[in-house]
């Protein structure tokens, strides 16, 4: 998997990538302070201006389709193609999610493109919003609680910064040395079974190590101005993508817009979904 098109080395000089990406701007790597990437990536603006949109012209996704199509010959990235998931770590739905979705990103890897765009959900919201869809979730889904989260949950010692957070999940993807269902499979286990928040002191620093990164560069880069000003985009580019404020798994093809089943699908079901989306004419 080519990871998110932050991920760039430090001190990289400009370079021109694929063009079919839904996005008027050229995608581009160049120095930045301490650990990261700078621009190019998915932009509320660029999205709206690229225009994409469904078979019918309206603004919402095409559904990626039911039938299982393998086409031939996809041994290397497909370049028109780019698989976004938007989520929050935060977001007990987008843990349940996780496991089907983790499905179909490692049967992306080497055709395609991903980039994660993280929605804020939380932000701003009273932590009797968590507690009510963890309670929904567990309900509802198979997804597993630890009992250390959920005596944090219930003791509302949660402190939760959603914008640090995903500062810190861009930081850990930037590396470009992890899948990126490791990463967040890794970000949401600590929260969810261990009750750490990754903002918290020495939780992005446990997780970098845990996945043989770069662990002090990574926190640099996650404190910086930098990270922060990446979630803040990532969080308008979610206010207009994700439709019901859930998780969201869509795959661009040239100037079309697919949306995958959403929860309750299984990643059986997710990796037929991408197959077909790759067998459409870009």
């Amino acid at each position: 998997m080519r990871g998110p098109h932050r991920a760039c080395s430090h001190g990289a000089t400009r370079r021109p990538t694929r063009t079919a990406r839904p996005t008027n701007l050229a995608s581009w790597c160049g120095p930045t302070d301490g650990y990261g990437a700078k621009g190019g990536f998915i932009t509320h603006a660029s999205w709206g201006a690229h225009g994409v949109a469904g078979a019918d012209g309206s603004a919402h996704p095409q559904r990626a389709g039911k039938s299982f199509v393998r086409p031939a010959g996809l041994a290397v990235t497909d370049a028109s193609t780019l698989l976004v998931y938007v989520m929050d770590v935060y977001d007990p739905w987008s843990y349940a999610y996780l496991p089907s979705v983790s499905a179909v990103l490692s049967a992306a890897t080497s055709l395609v493109d991903v980039e994660v765009v993280h929605d804020g959900r939380y932000s701003a919201q009273p932590s009797s919003a968590l507690v009510a869809s963890v309670a929904e979730v567990r309900r509802r889904t198979d997804a597993r609680f630890g009992s250390a989260f959920l005596s944090a949950l219930r003791s509302d010692s949660l402190d939760l910064d959603p914008e640090a957070a995903a500062a810190g999940v861009i930081a850990l993807l930037a590396s470009g040395e992890m899948p990126v269902s490791t990463v967040l499979g890794a970000v949401q286990h600590e929260f969810f079974v261990n009750g750490h928040p990754l903002e918290a002191p020495g939780v992005l620093s446990r997780v970098a190590t845990r996945l043989g990164l770069d662990a002090p560069a990574i926190e640099v880069f996650a404190t910086s101005a930098r990270a922060r000003e990446l979630a803040v985009e990532d969080f308008a580019v979610a206010r207009e993508l994700d439709f019901d404020g859930g998780p969201l798994l869509l795959a661009s093809r040239g100037e079309r817009l697919f949306e995958f089943d959403g929860l309750g699908a299984t990643g059986e079901r997710l990796v037929d979904q991408f197959r077909t989306v790759l067998a459409k004419p870009s």
